[in-house]
Parts: structure tokens; C-alpha cells; sequence
């Protein structure tokens, strides 16, 4: 509960008031004998997302897929989870940490290292693709993770915005023939 509070209002929207009630009523000595504080919670939260929701890389870290494959596999879940109903819309390590104070830098630093992992994946998953000449070695590497990487993160946005899953799955099919297109002998 306290993962999909933080997820769709922020860490600085939601107080600790609002965390002891959803969490069902809790003390406020309670609260803070359970979590320590509302950054910790947060903490928690964060570890569970990206545990769950926000592992859509897995794909690409796996060598029994090729990087193609699992490009496409990645963006699609990555619709498939932010679009979904059964939790907020869009991604938490997108949304729920930015527009910090100063006061919150270690959040700001905790969500920018989750997505992180996300644009480290793809730069692997991109890597392997030229190393197995599936990929030009003429192309820009870096701009295409942040092709990649871009698309992913925007997703959470759009899905806020009531985009529909469907526009967005076959926004992925227009964004794999940019893949397509940089495979050998296509540049």
C-alpha cells in the first residue's frame, strides 16, 4: 500500500499521516518503531518496486535471448506494466522522486540509481547486439540507449496522460524497425 502511495503521488505529496492511516492506522511511535522514518519506508517501497514492477530488463540481461528479441520484450512489458490496473499508472522510479527539495537529495539519488539500472541494461543488451554483429558497428552507441532508454521512461507519462496500451504497444513495433534499420548492412 505504502509502494502504490509513493508511486502515485510522490514522495514529498504524501505525509506521514497519510502512511499511518493507509497502513491501518498506525501510532505514530508505531510508524517510526516499524520503518524508522518515512525515507526508509520509502526505501522499502522503492526495493519492492523495482524487485517486481520495475524489473522489465530482465530480458535484456538474458544471453539466451538475443538483444533484439529482447529489446522487444522489454518495451512491450514495460507497457504492459506501467499501463496496468492493478497499480498506479506509470513507472514509480519515474514519477515518485523527481521535483525533489533539497532537503531529499538521498531520494533524488535513490530513484536516479534505479533508473539507472534501466539505461545500464539497454546500453548492455545494445553492446552485446554489435559484439554478435547484430548491430552495425557504425552506429551510435550512446544515443541509442538514450533512444531506448527515453521511450522506456516516457512511457510513464504518456500512461498518466490516458494514452492507450494499445498506441503505445504499436509506438514499440515503430521504434524495434529503428533497430531494424541499424543491423548490418541496413547503414
Amino acid at each position: 500500500m505504502a509502494m502504490h502511495l509513493f508511486w502515485e503521488f510522490g514522495y514529498e505529496a504524501i505525509s506521514v499521516a497519510q502512511l499511518q492511516k493507509e497502513l491501518g492506522g498506525l501510532s505514530a511511535a508505531s510508524f517510526y518503531a516499524a520503518f524508522g522514518s518515512k525515507q526508509s519506508l520509502f526505501e522499502e517501497a522503492m526495493s519492492l518496486y523495482m524487485a517486481t514492477c520495475g524489473d522489465i530488463v530482465a530480458p535484456l540481461k538474458d544471453p539466451d535471448v538475443s538483444p533484439r528479441e529482447a529489446m522487444g520484450k522489454t518495451l512491450r512489458h514495460a507497457v504492459e506494466v506501467q499501463a496496468g490496473t492493478s497499480h498506479p499508472k506509470g513507472c514509480m522510479a519515474v514519477l515518485a522522486g523527481t521535483n525533489l527539495s533539497a532537503k531529499n537529495r538521498e531520494i533524488l539519488k535513490m530513484v536516479e540509481r534505479a533508473r539507472a539500472e534501466t539505461r545500464d541494461a539497454i546500453a548492455h543488451c545494445i553492446n552485446r547486439a554489435v559484439e554478435n554483429h547484430e548491430l552495425s558497428k557504425k552506429i551510435d552507441r550512446e544515443a541509442l540507449v538514450v533512444l531506448f532508454d527515453t521511450f522506456i521512461k516516457g512511457i510513464a507519462i504518456q500512461t498518466r496522460d490516458g494514452i492507450s496500451t494499445k498506441a503505445l504497444l504499436s509506438s514499440v513495433e515503430i521504434l524495434m524497425m529503428t533497430w531494424e534499420s541499424l543491423e548490418p548492412g541496413r547503414t
